[in-house]
Formats: structure tokens, sequence, C-alpha cells
């Protein structure tokens, strides 16, 4: 029997597109989309039960359903979202793939559109401001807990210097990944630095120390591809010092050009940032939709400022009371960021959530129709697999570094640290962030208007 490898899928296994498919693949994804509270797991599990196999649907076998995950899991993006549109490709093409996705995320994104108009319609309100009060502490909580279980998949993926028990749970570590998981919360808590750039290091530092023979074998190519990296990382880092010490007329030459200022123009309407901005961030999301934070506390909170660090909190608040992944609060984003350009129009800060979401999901589907071979064919390779070894330490240390930025605007007093404490201990111990989320606003309200 001939295994069956992903590029086969790519090639052979793409279905082919007919109207009765198209309505079934709808069906589906809407009903998923719906009734699929739980997080990225429980999604799988239900495509993976009705879809895969004999006594289901049978839109493929267990053997490409199981490379489908595997290669998503590699894919930055929010992997469930990603298995869905993969399902729709490989049983219609790519219009199954689009009709797949946008069903899939349709639920999500009408509900996050709908709190966000609540949100910021009526957060001066005292009873909304109460709730909120609580809501923050809990959602910082639960990245921290989630982050804990990314940490104990992350650490064990190296050579496991150390074993340890932390109550019912065994760990084991390495301690470069320790390492590097540390550097990466000190650069993004305290530095700032760009998360792709750290991914990118802690990729390259595993490669050298777990590849090392790897690396002497084809010194020659390393040291070429390490010469260019450096020298393009360079010429960005530090942009504006080489056009000051190109002189200062050349630096008026270039900024006069018509060329620069039609790029100055078209980036400074907020339209294009927004979607640029989220076609960037969906592209490098590595890891689960919570690699989101250090992407937008760091640009859309830091740089940009389109909003505060605790409207930032309360849009993944929003974003986790819906049954879909925690990437639909890019469409939390482009409605505030829509709604104060406009000066209040909600149907237009409509728009914008629409564009932030197509914008963050746009690479999702670009990877699964476009480049899903090519990607099944790098994942075998075993100097990639090493690299995302180190990048997936870096991942988890960005998230926690973003969010000790994030903490600092959402604990306001004991209560609050408490109440995240809380949160951590009992998120870890399974209890659904729904529930968390909903009782903390309870909480919250009632700490609020009885004790303060």
């Amino acid at each position: 029997m001939t295994e069956t490898t992903a590029s086969d899928v790519g090639h052979t296994y793409r279905g082919e597109t007919t109207s009765a498919k198209l309505l079934e693949i709808a069906r589906y994804f809407l009903f998923i989309g719906i009734v699929g509270f739980g997080g990225p797991l429980v999604h799988i599990a239900m495509m993976e039960d009705d879809l895969v196999g004999e006594d289901s649907k049978g839109w493929t076998d267990e053997s490409i359903f199981m490379e489908g995950l595997a290669i998503c899991n590699m894919l930055p993006g929010p992997a469930s979202t990603q298995l869905g549109i993969f399902m729709g490709w490989i049983y219609a093409g790519n219009l199954g793939a689009l009709v797949a996705g946008f069903f899939f995320m349709l639920p999500t994104f009408l509900i996050v559109v709908f709190f966000s108009w609540l949100y910021f319609a009526y957060q001066e309100l005292p009873a909304v401001e109460a709730m909120f009060y609580g809501i923050n502490p809990v959602v910082i909580g639960l990245i921290v807990g989630a982050a804990w279980s990314m940490a104990q998949s992350a650490l064990a993926e190296g050579r496991g210097h150390h074993e340890f028990d932390v109550g019912s749970e065994t760990w084991s570590i390495d301690f470069l990944l320790v390492g590097l998981l540390a550097a990466a919360v000190v650069a993004t808590a305290t530095l700032g630095s760009n998360p792709v750039v750290q991914f990118v290091l802690a990729g390259v530092v595993a490669v050298a120390i777990y590849r090392s023979r790897w690396v002497r074998e084809n010194l020659r190519r390393v040291t070429l591809w390490s010469v260019v990296a450096a020298v393009l990382g360079a010429l960005f880092a530090f942009r504006d010092r080489l056009l000051d010490l190109l002189g200062p007329a050349v630096r008026r030459t270039v900024e006069a050009s018509p060329l620069w200022g039609a790029l100055l123009a078209l980036w400074s309407n907020p339209w294009v940032q927004l979607f640029a901005f989220m076609v960037y961030t969906g592209s490098f999301i590595y890891g689960g939709g919570l690699v989101l934070i250090p992407f937008i506390e760091l640009y859309v909170v830091r740089e940009f400022g389109w909003m505060t660090g605790r409207e930032f909190v309360d849009g993944i608040a929003i974003g986790q009371l819906s049954p879909g992944p925690v990437v639909m609060t890019t469409a939390f984003v482009g409605y505030k960021l829509i709604l104060d350009v406009t000066g209040g129009l909600v149907w237009v800060a409509v728009v914008g959530a629409l564009v932030a979401t197509i914008g963050a999901f746009g690479p999702s589907f670009a990877f699964i129709m476009g480049f899903f071979p090519y990607f099944a064919k790098v994942r075998e390779n075993d100097v990639v697999q090493t690299a995302l070894t180190g990048v997936n330490a870096a991942v988890v240390g960005a998230i926690l570094g973003a969010t000790v930025t994030l903490a600092v605007e959402s604990f306001v007093d004991v209560f609050t640290v408490v109440l995240a404490l809380v949160t951590v201990g009992l998120f870890v111990r399974g209890l659904h962030a729904a529930y968390l989320i909903v009782g903390g606003g309870a909480v919250g309200m009632a700490w609020y208007f009885l004790v303060l």
C-alpha cells in the first residue's frame, strides 16, 4: 500500500466543485460555527467525527485528514479555521475552501461585531465599566493559563534536560528553550521588539545548537544567507540613519520623489493601514490565535494608538465569548479604528471590521489554496522542524511579555490581581473560558458596586 504524501494531497485530492457540494459545505460549517464553543480542539474533533471515514459524510479518509491537521498546525494562523478551509478544499476545490471558511467564521464575526457595537456605544455606563472591571483581570488570567499549557508542550520539544512535577502534571524541559522563552518575555515586555524578529532569531539559535553538524556541513550556504539576512535587517533597522549618512540632498530627493509621496499618501489612509497591518499579522501569527496578542499590543496599542490596552483586553474577552477563533478580535480592532475615523458611523465601522477580518484571515486561505503542497514538503524537512522548536518557545515568551504590559493597565487594585490568579488556576484545571469571563463580569460588578 503506497503512503499518501501531502504533496499528493495538493495535486490529487483537491475536490471538484459542484453546487450540491458547496451547499453541503455551507450548511455544515454554518452549523459548526454556531455550536462549536470550546475552542480549536472541539472544532477539530467535530470535523474528524462528522467528515472523515465511511461512517461519516466521507469527505476524505483519516490519513489525509491527519496530514492536513499536521500542516495546519505548522502554518501561521488559527489551526481549526485553516483545517476547515482545508476540508472544503479537498472536498470541493477552491470554491469549497472559500465557502467553508466564510460560513465557519460568519457566526463569530456577527457576534463580535454585535458586541463591539454594544461595547463602544455603552462603555461609559457605570454598569458596563463595573462589568469589565472584573472581566479585564480574568482575560489576563486566561492568557497566562493558555500560555502555561503552551509552555508545557513547547519546552518538552527539545532534549529534555530536566523533569519535574507540578501538581499532577509532569514537565520535561530543555534549558535552551527556557532561555529562548525568557528572552522573548524580556524583549517583548521591556524593549517592544518585533515578534517576527524574535521568532526568526529563536529559530536560528535552535538550528545552530541542535543542528550544529548540519551547520558545519553547509557552512558556506549558511554563512551566505546569514550575511544577506544581517545586511537586509541592518538596512531596515537603520534606514533613517542611512538616509542621513547619504546627505540632506539625497534625503530631500527621495522624500520629494512622486513615488515617495504616493507611498506616504497611500499609507496615511486608515483603510490601507488597517488592511495591510492585518495581512501582516495574519501571515505571522504562528502557534495559534493567542500570538495575535504581542502583534496587536505592540502596533495597535503602542505605535499606532488605535486603542488603549484596556480596550484591547476587553476585545479579547469579546472574542473569547464567541464560538470561533480568538483571531476574530481583529474585527473588534477594525470596528474601533473606523468608528473613530468616521466620527461614530456604525455601518462604516462594520465595514472596517470586515476589512480587518479579510486581512487577518486572507493568508490562511492563501496558504491552503495556493501553497499547501509546498508547505507539505517543507514540513518534512528536519532543519525546519528544529527551527520551529525554537520558534514555539519564543511564541510563548512573546505572549507572556505582551501580557505583562497589558496587565499593568488591567490590574488596578489587589482584588483584580487575586481575580487573575484564581482564573489561572481554574482555567488550567479545565473550566471553560466563557464561564470564567461571565463569572468575572458578575463578580466584578458586585465588588465594584458593593465594596468600592
